[in-house]
């Protein structure tokens, strides 16, 4: 139950501190004064150590305040230890204070204590009322039912001291329940913090250290409880200081450089009742300006001076911001800048500063640094020296150089002193064009070939300059010895450009060079280059014979950019040489054309004559341009079974093409060809794939079928043969068997798919005996094509069992019984009515005609004494009127069976249908040879 209550007093604590945070005034009271005369409970008049704690609502903080006053009555005398305890989750509290009450007299008082504000203790939200006792317990309290409940008392050992954490749980504590003890705490409003030390400018330099304290905040409150629980909290932004929260220190956090000025600090203090107070601290950033250590300085120059000169180095620093220096003089021969290679600053002398002794002798100058924010300045003199004018000590000269020297040859050296060792300058004229060059060093050197040279010699008129003074002209003479003939190309330039077909092969002489040198024995050097891009990947030159060539890249009229070419062709004899213009035309030559593959490929399906097959889309690449192609087509002995385009190469059909015939094959190699309209040809092979395609319908041969068969017969009896044909050859021939027997209630058929060989699959009987079925036969080959044909079978009796190994067969004339008896009478009455008219006409011929009669008779009985057997041919057929059949009786029915087809017969030819056989008995009396005699007796 303690736990319930105290978490449903916690609960509602939040809900009263969330709508008081702080105390107002001096009249918020916690716990309760007992104004009457209660006994105390009688365990507690020795209870030593003992910790009283009352977790309830009416001794819990409900503001944030000071406890300036305790009010309680006392039963004797003595000291109790009031106490507030912070919980700090679950039933642990921590102590907030120790506030001692002591009594000296031994009755029964009120007892109120006005605590010294530096005692005082700050109060928080959800604190508790507590005290503790070393022995008797001094606070009076009331006992009854509805008194409060949740006191709690526990043993604690020693005194607990500020900080102190304690569980006041069941376990740990005894609880006291009906008991309202007499102890009220009066708090006073808590008052807001403040800064001590932001009162004045703090002032710094920049070039202080990273990392260097350079203040420590200082903050006070009135409760002196609140002091050590400040917060101090800083609300700007500014990277170049730092705060440390705990030591409350500022520091420097980055270089100063760019920060002079003043910066300001913003701060928040804040006690634990959520009091604060703002403070706003200045540091002022002060620049350390820079420092030049080595001026004032002064130097003496010539005035002849022309270089840009180093005269003087500055050391200049600063100890946080770069520096930059400057010459603050305007309109003199002087600049500063910084030294190359170095941080440094130098004072130099401008290129050609046009010193002049005469006018300005020294010069004042002054140079300002700058770090950025302020400036230092220091002063340099110069002086100028006048100039004195340098001296040539060489010259008035004479050299030679032969024609043979080689470029780059130092020919002479003019040597030329000064007396203040200023720099010297070399300069020359010529009385012509010269072939030499004079260095600053006063080195003559020749810069080109002498060997073409028909001057005899050159004079060259030096001078010397020190910048300020210019002495000469002095006079250098160069003879030229050693001077060679000029050679000369005698037959360019043509009258007309050099033809050249294309496709010449590579290495081909088109063209000798012919030249004349009045030097005899000198080697000759030939050379050629393009005056038109690309010539010289077509053409060269032989440098020692001077013969012109096909060489590098096969010449191509089609391809070339330009088919003319111009070249420079040059001969030296190795001092002299001749250049002169080569002109080349290529010309056009007809080139036979190409097939881009060796091998194409089509495929047509047969067809009637006319008929196009596809297009090869032959690649020909002709690279004359304009020309006509023909096609033409070789299939040997096949070839006449196609005409083709002469224009296109088009393939079509000179006659019709079925493969069905037999002789025509499916695939042919022909040999294509093309020709140009020069004559010239390419071929290339055609292979085509001639298809045969299902163009014959399959044709039963009869048109339609009829077949008997014997009542009773057994599954699996063969019954007939369906024949049909098909005009196509191959897969496509192919023939396959069915049966529709989709106007049948039942199948009683089936047939052989290969053979058309039909077999019984199912009783008959139900048919009965005279009847007949019809359904249709279907064929279809192996392209899906397909034809019909009416079978109509026949169900009849006979006295025969016929087997089910063999082919069924019809009963013939003789083997019905009922045929036996008249067939008899007839053959009796037919031999009557011969020997009758045998004997009419003896008589006759004895009365009438006696010896032709005689001899007719004589003829006549010897052909009947020579009566064979009627010969093999097949006997019309008879047709009989129906005859009812024979009173057969009927089977046991007996369950289907199936049985597989039998193996068929080879079929007769003709079929043996719709004929009777002849009777195996018939007239064999004509073979006795005695019953002849008698007739001629």
């Amino acid at each position: 139950m303690t736990e319930i209550y105290l978490t449903i007093f916690f609960f509602i604590l939040s809900f009263k501190k969330a709508d008081s945070a702080g105390c107002t005034g001096s009249s918020t009271i916690v716990g309760v004064r007992v104004d009457v005369n209660t006994v105390k409970s009688s365990f507690e008049a020795n209870v030593a150590n003992t910790g009283f704690l009352i977790p309830i609502p009416d001794f819990t903080v409900t503001c944030c305040g000071v406890v300036q006053t305790i009010e309680t009555y006392f039963d004797n005398a003595g000291t109790t230890y009031f106490q507030l305890w912070r919980p700090v989750g679950g039933d642990n509290y921590r102590l907030v204070g120790n506030i001692n009450v002591t009594k000296s007299t031994f009755s029964a008082v009120v007892v109120i204590y006005n605590i010294p504000v530096a005692e005082q203790i700050t109060a928080q939200i959800g604190d508790v009322i507590g005290w503790w006792s070393s022995s008797t317990n001094l606070v009076r309290h009331r006992n009854g039912t509805s008194e409060n409940n949740g006191n709690l008392l526990r043993l604690i050992t020693p005194q607990p001291v500020t900080g102190t954490i304690a569980n006041w749980s069941t376990s740990a504590a005894t609880k006291a329940d009906g008991r309202t003890y007499a102890v009220q705490y009066i708090l006073g409003a808590n008052l807001s913090p403040s800064f001590t030390n932001f009162g004045s400018t703090v002032n710094i330099f920049n070039s202080n250290a990273t990392g260097s304290i350079v203040h420590t905040v200082s903050v006070t409150d009135s409760e002196a409880s609140d002091i050590a629980t400040l917060i101090v909290t800083r609300t700007d932004i500014n990277f170049f200081f730092e705060f440390n929260s705990i030591n409350r220190t500022i520091s420097i956090a980055s270089v100063l450089s760019g920060a002079v000025g003043n910066h300001l600090l913003n701060f928040t203090v804040s006690d634990t009742c959520g009091n604060t107070a703002t403070g706003t601290l200045t540091i002022h950033v002060a620049n350390m300006p820079p420092t030049i250590h080595n001026l004032q300085n002064s130097t003496s120059i010539s005035e002849g001076i022309t270089t840009a000169k180093l005269l003087y180095t500055l050391s200049v620093t600063d100890p946080t911001d770069q520096v930059l220096c400057i010459l603050s003089n305007s309109s003199v021969p002087f600049n500063v800048r910084q030294v190359s290679g170095t941080t440094n600053y130098g004072i130099y002398t401008n290129y050609n500063p046009g010193f002049n002794y005469d006018t300005c002798n020294s010069y004042s100058l002054t140079i300002v640094c700058n770090d950025g924010t302020d400036n230092v300045t220091g002063n340099y003199t110069v002086y100028l020296l006048r100039n004195k004018a340098p001296n040539i000590t060489n010259l008035e000269a004479s050299v030679s150089v032969s024609t043979t020297a080689t470029t780059g040859t130092v020919v002479y050296i003019v040597s030329a002193t000064d007396p203040e060792s200023d720099q010297l300058y070399y300069n020359f004229t010529c009385n012509s064009s010269c072939p030499f060059t004079l260095f600053q060093s006063g080195v003559v050197q020749l810069n080109q070939d002498l060997s073409g040279q028909t001057t005899v010699a050159y004079d060259l008129y030096i001078y010397v300059f020190d910048g300020k003074s210019l002495v000469g002209p002095r006079t250098l003479t160069i003879d030229i010895t050693d001077i060679n003939s000029a050679v000369n190309i005698v037959n360019l330039p043509l009258g007309s450009a050099l033809s050249v077909p294309e496709n010449t092969v590579l290495g081909k002489a088109i063209y000798q060079i012919s030249i004349s040198d009045p030097d005899v024995g000198n080697n000759h050097t030939y050379s050629m280059t393009s005056l038109s891009g690309t010539g010289m990947s077509y053409f060269a030159i032989n440098s020692s014979s001077g013969l012109v060539s096909t060489s590098g890249t096969v010449l191509n009229f089609e391809t070339l950019n330009s088919t003319s070419f111009n070249f420079s062709v040059t001969v030296s004899d190795g001092w002299s040489s001749n250049t002169k213009i080569l002109s080349i035309d290529v010309t056009n030559v007809n080139e036979a054309p190409t097939f881009n593959q060796a091998l194409y490929t089509i495929s047509a399906n047969e067809a009637s004559s006319g008929t196009a097959l596809p297009d090869p889309v032959y690649g020909v690449t002709d690279v004359d341009t304009g020309e006509t192609k023909s096609y033409s087509n070789d299939c040997g002995n096949y070839t006449g079974l196609f005409n083709m385009a002469p224009a296109t190469g088009l393939l079509t059909f000179a006659s019709d093409y079925d493969y069905d015939l037999g002789t025509l094959p499916t695939s042919l190699l022909c040999t294509v060809t093309v020709t140009d309209s020069g004559g010239l040809t390419a071929t290339t092979s055609l292979s085509i794939k001639l298809n045969n395609i299902n163009d014959n319908i399959p044709i039963f041969v009869p048109a339609s079928y009829t077949f008997f068969v014997t009542y009773g017969s057994a599954t699996g009896t063969t019954i007939g043969t369906v024949t049909a044909t098909d005009g196509d050859l191959g897969t496509y021939g192919t023939l396959s068997y069915s049966l529709d027997q989709s106007s049948l209630n039942t199948t009683y058929f089936g047939v052989t798919s290969l053979t058309g060989q039909l077999y019984i699959s199912s009783s008959i009987n139900s048919i009965g005996i005279d009847g007949s079925v019809t359904f249709l036969a279907v064929v279809t080959d192996g392209g899906g094509l397909s034809t019909n044909a009416s079978v109509i079978v026949k169900v009849a009796t006979t006295t025969t069992v016929t087997t089910t190994t063999t082919e069924t067969r019809y009963k013939s004339f003789i083997e019905d019984g009922r045929n036996i008896a008249w067939l008899t009478l007839s053959a009796l009455t037919i031999a009557v009515i011969v020997v009758v008219v045998l004997w009419l006409a003896c008589d006759i011929s004895k009365h009438g005609f006696p010896k032709l009669k005689i001899e007719c008779c004589k003829a006549r009985a010897r052909q009947i004494m020579r009566k064979r057997p009627l010969p093999c041919k097949k006997p019309p057929v008879i047709q009989f009127p129906p005859q009812p059949p024979p009173v057969i009786p009927s089977p046991p029915p007996s369950p289907p069976v199936e049985h597989p087809p039998v193996q068929p017969h080879p079929p007769l030819s003709p079929p043996y249908v719709d004929e009777p056989e002849r009777p195996s008995t018939s007239f064999a009396f004509w073979r006795d040879k005695d019953f002849g005699m008698n007739l001629l007796k």
